[in-house]
């Protein structure tokens, strides 16, 4: 197994940024934007000096069980976490201007301690290792610092059997909920509705997906949304859509107010009551 620490950084960073012979460990991590050690068996962080220029780090692909010591990167931006066996989202409030968050792949069963990272534009969490029959779960704390900035969620392949917990998540662009367990197709039309700036949606292969109209109701219930399940949604079906609902419902409304003509009127049920003399 192996620990990233300074001097495996300083000997082994590839690329054209390489550390200059006569140039000392310090200066060199001082000067480092991106550090690209993916895909390199690394099991562990070590204590490293700053990097105050940091902001990517590629750590994917490795054997990573633990979220540690990344406050050397206070200025990381981009996390690339996917595909390790990290159990637990922590130790990130380190990382105050992290935009864009990378975790498919792991084995985390909570979306959590990310209350500090009110920064943060996109998530990627899709496809975690869970044990049978669970699913992931989202902190409330964290679902409402994260609110106001969130656009790309991506939470496929996590069991999930309803996406209410995330209706705070007001300013969503993009949402990612393929290959779960979704059933109601009337709570997604109704989160559409909150959703207002949600651009793309992509709940591919969730049972909801088998119920009628599954498509046309979720186009008339959003204005904003452009592309469904990787499909663009184009002008003209939406407007087909829409005037379709309207006649229908036009339709459904005057059979509601038409008079039922197989039951007497009122009037003349309470004379054929009355006796004349």
């Amino acid at each position: 197994m192996v620990k990233l620490t300074s001097d495996l950084i300083a000997k082994q960073t590839p690329g054209h940024n390489k550390r200059r012979a006569d140039e000392s460990v310090e200066h060199y991590l001082a000067r480092l934007t991106h550090l690209p050690f993916q895909d390199r068996n690394i099991d562990s962080i070590d204590s490293i000096p700053p990097c105050r220029l940091l902001t990517v780090i590629y750590l994917y692909d490795n054997t990573l069980t633990k979220i540690e010591n990344l406050n050397f990167g206070e200025n990381i931006t981009h996390l690339y976490l996917q595909n390790n066996r990290i159990q637990k989202l922590e130790n990130l409030d380190c990382c105050p201007k992290l935009q864009k968050l990378y975790l498919g792949g792991n084995q985390i069963q909570v979306l959590e301690g990310l209350d500090k990272n009110t920064q943060l534009k996109e998530i990627y969490i899709e496809n975690q290792h869970l044990p049978e029959g669970e699913k992931l779960v989202f902190e409330p704390r964290t679902l409402h610092c994260l609110s106001q900035g969130l656009e790309i969620l991506n939470v496929s392949g996590n069991n999930l059997d309803s996406l209410a917990e995330l209706s705070c998540l007001e300013r969503l662009q993009e949402l990612s909920a393929s290959n779960n367990r979704l059933e109601n197709l009337r709570e997604l039309v109704q989160l559409l509705s909150i959703w207002s700036r949600l651009k793309r949606l992509d709940t591919n292969r969730n049972p909801l997906c088998s119920k009628g109209r599954y498509r046309e109701r979720l186009i008339v219930a959003s204005t904003s949304l452009e592309m469904l399940d990787g499909k663009q949604i184009t002008d003209n079906s939406r407007q087909f859509l829409t005037s379709w609902k309207a006649s229908r419902e036009a339709i459904q409304t005057r059979e509601r107010s038409r008079p039922d003509f197989n039951d007497p009127p009122a009037a003349y049920s309470s004379h054929r009551g009355k006796k004349y003399k």
